[in-house]
């Protein structure tokens, strides 16, 4: 994270856990000394410290907070780090011990909580409204690398605004499918799975699905190439029309270019997301694609293009990539590291940083499959987030 990041993150710890002790994990750079100097920090680590360094500095700032409380951060003494080579990796997660508990409180707490079995959640597929249509949407691109599973991903996550627990997400793409890293999901079942003969049974096909806390399930990819081939293209058009009986909302993220499975998908669902960046052999890529499906008569009635990743200095205009199409762009989507940053976290897009300009055009998105989708609700939920994962 940069400064503005790491001040907001550790003002918020500090407001809500008064005893919390920070350490930052940074280079030694010629900045270091503003970020000591700023910021209610104990301690700072190198990212090459040794095991035995990092357990030690861990250690005694866990003493030393048991001791001193609420004492202030720059009284918490720190001896030269030694240098070494080791590369640590991973993520600590501490609570906060208050002064009443002792260490072997907290560690036989710790020991019981890991032992306790998470409690299984049980969930029926949510009825449909009488009268109001299932739709399916396929997210489509010319290549790979244009961001159509970010559209996809974040086209769900917006969905479920407007009927949570009635939106299925579907990793069609069979060969290199990442919903569930960019999720962080790690589900025990695949496509492969959902798609099985066993799978007609209602009971069998809800442990196929992943539920996502943003009110969403995920059908996850095979794991492996050789795996995706074993799904017929006739298997996913049933997945889908399945899937369709339950949900409000069927979001299918496919595989790059027109294979079969892609096309069978186009021709099972109500609208389709046709995205591409600024690259021109993208576009003449989408232009080809839109006479073959018109050519085959696969041209879904409710077409939406999205031009992904603007950037004004790619040497084309929105205008220009309409030529090359030839079609008009219903969303221009600009270029923002705020995508990979989302991406890395494990969050949708529209919930990580409302406010970038690339979240709202995605969220416009959303808002031409279901118009009802209102803004101002990912600030409630990015709100409700924030505070269940700290």
């Amino acid at each position: 994270m940069n400064y503005e990041e790491t001040r907001g993150l550790v003002r918020g710890l500090n407001d809500r856990y008064p005893d919390i002790g920070l350490i930052v994990v940074r280079e030694q750079r010629t900045d270091l000394e503003d970020w000591v100097d700023d910021l209610p920090l104990h301690a700072v680590l190198s990212p090459h410290a040794a095991d035995g360094t990092t357990q030690e500095l861990l250690d005694r700032l866990s003493n030393w907070l048991i001791s001193n409380g609420r004492a202030d951060a720059e009284d918490f003494e720190v001896e030269p780090e030694p240098e070494v080579d080791d590369v640590i990796s991973g993520l600590i997660n501490t609570e906060p011990i208050s002064d009443s508990e002792s260490v072997e409180d907290s560690e036989r707490t710790s020991e019981e909580s890991v032992e306790e079995a998470p409690e299984e959640i049980e969930w029926e597929f949510p009825p449909l409204e009488e009268g109001v249509p299932s739709e399916a949407i396929a997210v489509v691109a010319p290549k790979g690398g244009q961001g159509k599973t970010t559209i996809a991903v974040n086209l769900a996550t917006g969905l479920a605004e407007v009927a949570p627990n009635s939106v299925v997400l579907i990793d069609a793409d069979l060969q290199f499918g990442d919903i569930t890293a960019v999720l962080n999901l790690r589900p025990e079942r695949t496509i492969v799975d959902a798609v099985a003969d066993a799978a007609q049974d209602e009971l069998v096909l809800k442990t196929a699905l992943v539920h996502h806390p943003d009110g969403f399930f995920v059908v996850a990819s095979a794991v492996s190439p050789e795996l995706g081939d074993q799904v017929q293209a006739s298997s996913l058009a049933q997945l889908i029309e399945r899937l369709r009986e339950f949900f409000r909302y069927v979001v299918v993220d496919t595989t790059p270019g027109l294979s079969e499975h892609t096309l069978v998908a186009i021709e099972h669902v109500t609208d389709a997301v046709f995205v591409s960046n600024m690259s021109v052999a993208s576009l003449r890529a989408m232009r080809t694609e839109f006479q073959l499906l018109t050519t085959l008569g696969l041209m879904p009635s409710n077409r939406h293009i999205v031009l992904n990743q603007v950037d004004k200095m790619s040497g084309l205009t929105v205008k220009d990539a309409e030529a090359v199409i030839g079609a008009p762009i219903d969303v221009a989507v600009p270029k923002s590291s705020a995508v990979l940053l989302a991406s890395n976290r494990g969050i949708p897009l529209i919930h990580d940083d409302v406010r970038d300009p690339a979240a709202r055009a995605v969220r416009s998105v959303v808002m031409r499959i279901a118009p009802e989708a209102f803004p101002k609700r990912t600030k409630i939920q990015r709100r409700r987030r924030s505070h269940g994962t700290e």
